[in-house]
C-alpha cells in the first residue's frame, strides 16, 4: 500500500518521496549501483550509463531488487505495487527490448538521464509478463517519474498498452488506475479541475479538517493529494524533505509484532525522499527516527565499479 508524491521548491529543487508497503520478509536498505552493467532477465546484459542510489533488497543469489531511485543525471523513479490492474505482454516481441517489469526500473535508471529521453525509447520497449532473475513471480507495477525539470511522468501498463501520463497532480498510490484516482478525489472534493482541486484543498487545509488515512490507496491519494495541493511551496529542499516526511507518516502502516505471524500484511518498511536536484537521497527504517542522508556524487567516488548497501 505504498503512497507517493512530488514536489519542486522556490528554490528549484525537484523531490520525489515514497512509503515503502510491503509484506514484513523483506529487508529493505539504501544501496548503491555503481557497477558497470546490468543483467535483464529476457535481453541479456545492458551497461549502466548512469550510476544510481535508492531503496534495495536481495533476491536469491544476490539479485538486487531496487524500488525507488536517482541516478547522477538527476532522473528518479518510483515502482508501486498495481493489483488487478496491471497488463503485461505474454510472449517477447521481435523487434522490442523486451524487459520483465522487475527490469524496467533498472532500465530506466542506468540507460536515460531525463524525462524526455524515458518517453521517446518508450516505444522501443515490451514489458513481458515473465519471471525476472530470481523469483517466482511476476510484479504488478506502475511508477512514477521526475527529473530535474520538475514535471512528473506516470507510466501504467494496462489493457490498452502502456500508458504515459504527463498531467497528473504528481500523486501515486496502489491500484485503481491514476485517472480512477482522480475521479474518485474530484467527487470526493465537489470540483471538476486541477485550479479549483487546489483551491479546496487550501480551504481542507486552512480549516484543519483533514482526511484521514485508512489501510487503502484511495483514502491515502486523497491524504497526499490535499497536502500537497493545499500547501504552500516549500522555500528549500530541507523544508520541502521535511513536510514530506511529515506527509507520509500520516498514510505509513506501523510495524506491529502480531504482524510476524501473517506474512503477507503489509507495514511501512521505510520512508525516502529523492532529490533530483543534487542527487541526494534520504531514507528513514520503520523503526528508527534517525534520518540517513548520502550523497550520490560522493559515493560514486567513494565506491567505483561496485554497488553495496549502504546501511
Amino acid at each position: 500500500m505504498c503512497t507517493s508524491l512530488t514536489l519542486e521548491t522556490l528554490n528549484q529543487h525537484v523531490l520525489l518521496a515514497r512509503t515503502m508497503d510491503f509484506p514484513v520478509k523483506a529487508a529493505w536498505k539504501p544501496v548503491l549501483i555503481n557497477q558497470p552493467n546490468y543483467v535483464t532477465a529476457l535481453s541479456g546484459t545492458r551497461p549502466i550509463k548512469y550510476p544510481y542510489i535508492g531503496g534495495g533488497r536481495t533476491e536469491e543469489n544476490d539479485n538486487i531488487l531496487v524500488a525507488d531511485v536517482v541516478n547522477t543525471q538527476g532522473l528518479s523513479c518510483a515502482e508501486l505495487m498495481f493489483p488487478l490492474k496491471a497488463h503485461y505482454l505474454d510472449n517477447e516481441v521481435d523487434d522490442k527490448l523486451n524487459l520483465t517489469p522487475q527490469d524496467f526500473l533498472p532500465w530506466v535508471l542506468g540507460e536515460h538521464a531525463s524525462l524526455e529521453e524515458v518517453k521517446a525509447d518508450l516505444k522501443n520497449i515490451a514489458l513481458i509478463g515473465k519471471y525476472w532473475m530470481a523469483g517466482k513471480e511476476v510484479f504488478s507495477f506502475h511508477w512514477i517519474l521526475t527529473d530535474k525539470s520538475g514535471q512528473t511522468l506516470i507510466l501504467e501498463p494496462t489493457v490498452d498498452g502502456l500508458e504515459v501520463i504527463e498531467d497528473s497532480i504528481g500523486v501515486m498510490t496502489n491500484s485503481p488506475t491514476y485517472p480512477e484516482h482522480m475521479a474518485r478525489l474530484e467527487k470526493k472534493l465537489k470540483v471538476t479541475n486541477q485550479q479549483s482541486l487546489a483551491a479546496k484543498a487550501q480551504q481542507i487545509i486552512m480549516s484543519q479538517d483533514l482526511p484521514k488515512a485508512t489501510n487503502t490507496p484511495t483514502t491515502r491519494f486523497l491524504v497526499a493529494a490535499v497536502n500537497k495541493l493545499g500547501t504552500q511551496p516549500s522555500r528549500t529542499q530541507y523544508e520541502a524533505r521535511n513536510r514530506l516526511f511529515n506527509v507520509l507518516d500520516e498514510v505509513a502502516i506501523p510495524y506491529k509484532p502480531s504482524m510476524d505471524d501473517h506474512p503477507n500484511f503489509n507495514y511501512t518498511h521505510y520512508i525516502s525522499v529523492l532529490d533530483s536536484t543534487d542527487q541526494t537521497y534520504y531514507f528513514r527504517y520503520h523503526d528508527s527516527r534517525q534520518l540517513l542522508s548520502f550523497s550520490l556524487a560522493d559515493l560514486v567516488e567513494e565506491y567505483p565499479n561496485t554497488s553495496r548497501f549502504l546501511a
